[in-house]
């Protein structure tokens, strides 16, 4: 027994040489380890290298995005003062037609939660809160947050800390709710069709942030590892050329050479 518990307790503590995180901060959003299979150590200095990590933050970012999109089309709020002002606008039936079933209804005067439209019997309260400013108040700092996504090796021996290689960067405008709940496995919230009418409102939103979306960590690693692992040097880019704007002569950057991190 005692053995089998060291094996478990090694299994927990093994990682692989190369890592990628995704950042807000300090708070690590999503981390894997990985293995490059025929690595090429060479790729970690190349341009190539870089384009693939800006191409990992863009991929992410456009998940992100679009998550945004289809959660305000689910719950971007009609927003009404009061109770009353809502109830003689739904007196029209031209105007309880304009309504979707799940639509956010916010009442200003209610302070404890908001209300989804069930298209039956009216209001449904929600247990959560989709308003506090977030659709009919002016951006702010808060609302602007910045997002990294790094590459990372930990050596041949694999220390604890690693080596950031490269990374990307980029600020982020996304619903709290997306931002909150960001999930690059696009597993959280996959349900089976015939259980969606069963679940709750937050789960139900869940279920369409990832509904028919595919695996970006599996896409992350390959493309990493992909640039990574080609067997021809002359495959890489390593140098970069640079103008003088007052002299006008070229200089050129060696990253095969130098002794700094090339980005």
């Amino acid at each position: 027994m005692a053995e089998v518990k060291k094996q478990f307790e090694q299994a927990l503590a093994f990682k692989e040489r190369f890592e990628f995180r995704l950042t807000v901060g300090d708070d690590i959003i999503c981390q894997r380890y990985f293995r490059i299979g025929n690595f090429n150590p060479l790729s970690l200095r190349s341009n190539e290298l870089v384009d693939t990590i800006r191409g990992c933050a863009e991929m992410i970012d456009n998940d992100l995005k679009a998550k945004s999109l289809i959660y305000l089309e689910i719950v971007s709020p009609r927003v009404f003062d009061t109770m009353a002002e809502f109830n003689k606008y739904i007196e029209s039936e031209k105007n309880r037609e304009t309504f979707v079933r799940g639509e956010g209804v916010v009442i200003r005067e209610e302070k404890d939660h908001d209300y989804a439209w069930n298209g039956v019997n009216g209001l449904v309260p929600l247990t959560f809160k989709i308003e506090e400013g977030e659709f009919s108040e002016p951006l702010t700092d808060d609302d602007f947050v910045n997002y990294k996504f790094s590459f990372l090796d930990h050596g041949k021996e694999v220390n604890d800390i690693g080596r950031e290689v490269c990374s990307a960067t980029w600020t982020g405008v996304y619903p709290r709710f997306v931002r909150n709940s960001i999930d690059l496995s696009n597993k959280r919230g996959k349900l089976d069709p015939s259980d969606v009418y069963r679940v709750g409102f937050e789960q139900y939103i869940l279920y369409k942030l990832v509904e028919n979306r595919s695996d970006l960590v599996w896409k992350l690693v390959k493309d990493i590892c992909y640039t990574c692992s080609d067997s021809d040097d002359s495959y890489y880019t390593t140098t970069n050329e640079f103008k003088d704007g007052l002299t006008g002569k070229t200089h050129i950057y060696n990253n095969k050479t130098a002794a700094k991190k090339i980005c």
